[in-house]
C-alpha cells in the first residue's frame, strides 16, 4: 500500500447439499419414490460494516432490516429473510440484474488484515520505540441453513451474521534498550458482534462483545548472579497483563420495532495477571504470579458480581 504497510485481502465461500430418498416396494415388487429430503448450507465472507461514526452514511444495518420488511407481504416469513441479507450488508450486490439474479448469493465479499510497520519512523516515536508496528483486522461471514419440504418447497430455517474488527486497533511496541534489557509492549481494542434470525419468532438476537487488552513486558538475559559460590549466567523476565471484556445480548422484535431492542443478560470481565519468571539455568526455572478476576453482570443477567484472586509459583526442574 505504501513503505511499511500492507494488506492481505480474503474471498471465501463454501456450501453443503445433503438428500436423501424414500423407497415404497408393494408386494409385485413395483417400487416408487415416496419422498425425496434435502437439506443445505452455505457460508460466505460477507461485508457488514457497523452504523456508526463514518460509517453510516452506508446506511445498513438493524435499522435497515426493518425498513425493508413487510410483515404484509405474500409470503412474510420470505420477505423477512430476504430483508436480513440486505439490510445487513454494506454495499449490497444488486440481484435484479438477470444472470446474477441465481449466483450473487453465492459471491463472496472481501475481508482484509492491514499491518503497517516501521511507524518509529515517525517523528514523535523517534526517541521512545525501536520498533512500533500496527494492526486492524476486518472479518465477516454470512451462514445460512436450508431444508425442502415433502412438496419441494425450499425453505430457509437459519440465518445469521457475523462480523467484527479483531483488532479495530492493535499497538505493538518495542522501546529503546533500558539497563540492557527489551522492553515491549502491545495494546488491542477488539470488537465482535453476531445477528441471529429466528424465522419462526421474527426475532433478531444480536449478540456483542469488546475487549480491551495491555500487556507489558521486560526481559534481561546474560546476567551473572553469584550462587553457592558459582556465578549462573540467568535470564529475568517481568510481564504485566490487563483485559477488559464485556458481552451483551439484544433481542429486536420486527413486528413491534424498537430501535435500542430489548437487553438481555451480559457481564464485564476484568482480569489482571503480572508474573515474574527466572531462569536460573537451562534447567531450572522459577515463575512467580497472581491473578485477580472481576466479573460484573448486566442487564437482566442473573450472575451475581465475583472476584477471585489466584496466586502461584511454578519450578521446572530438568533432570538428564
Amino acid at each position: 500500500m505504501w513503505e511499511g504497510a500492507k494488506i492481505d485481502l480474503k474471498w471465501q465461500v463454501g456450501w453443503s447439499i445433503n438428500k436423501s430418498t424414500s423407497l415404497t416396494s408393494d408386494a409385485d415388487g413395483n417400487t416408487s419414490v415416496s419422498y425425496i429430503s434435502a437439506t443445505g448450507t452455505l457460508s460466505r465472507t460477507f461485508l457488514s460494516l457497523p452504523p456508526v461514526l463514518l460509517f453510516k452514511g452506508f446506511n445498513s444495518g438493524i435499522k435497515k432490516v426493518h425498513e425493508l420488511y413487510n410483515p404484509n407481504a405474500a409470503d412474510p416469513v420470505k420477505d423477512l429473510s430476504n430483508a436480513f441479507i440486505e439490510g445487513f450488508e454494506t454495499l449490497p450486490l444488486s440481484s435484479r440484474l438477470g444472470f446474477l439474479n441465481k449466483i450473487v448469493q453465492y459471491i463472496p465479499r472481501p475481508n482484509w488484515h492491514i499491518t503497517w510497520s516501521g511507524l518509529e519512523k515517525l517523528f514523535f516515536f523517534k526517541k521512545i520505540a525501536e520498533n512500533i508496528s500496527l494492526d486492524h483486522a476486518y472479518t465477516s461471514t454470512y451462514t445460512e441453513g436450508w431444508l425442502t419440504t415433502p412438496d419441494g418447497v425450499q425453505q430457509t430455517q437459519i440465518q445469521k451474521v457475523q462480523y467484527g474488527f479483531l483488532p479495530l486497533v492493535g499497538l505493538n511496541f518495542t522501546f529503546s534498550r533500558l539497563w540492557d534489557g527489551v522492553l515491549v509492549s502491545s495494546i488491542k481494542y477488539s470488537t465482535r458482534s453476531s445477528f441471529d434470525l429466528g424465522v419462526s419468532t421474527r426475532n433478531i438476537i444480536e449478540s456483542f462483545s469488546k475487549d480491551i487488552g495491555l500487556t507489558a513486558g521486560y526481559s534481561k538475559s546474560g546476567f551473572e548472579l553469584p550462587l553457592f559460590g558459582v556465578s549462573l549466567k540467568n535470564d529475568i523476565e517481568f510481564s504485566f497483563s490487563y483485559t477488559n471484556s464485556r458481552n451483551s445480548s439484544i433481542i429486536y422484535d420486527m413486528t413491534d420495532f424498537i430501535e435500542e431492542g430489548t437487553p438481555q443478560d451480559g457481564t464485564t470481565r476484568v482480569t489482571i495477571e503480572p508474573r515474574v519468571k527466572y531462569t536460573i539455568s537451562s534447567r531450572v526455572q522459577l515463575a512467580i504470579f497472581y491473578t485477580r478476576t472481576t466479573i460484573t453482570p448486566e442487564g437482566a443477567s442473573r450472575i451475581p458480581s465475583s472476584t477471585s484472586n489466584q496466586a502461584g509459583l511454578d519450578v521446572h526442574i530438568s533432570i538428564q
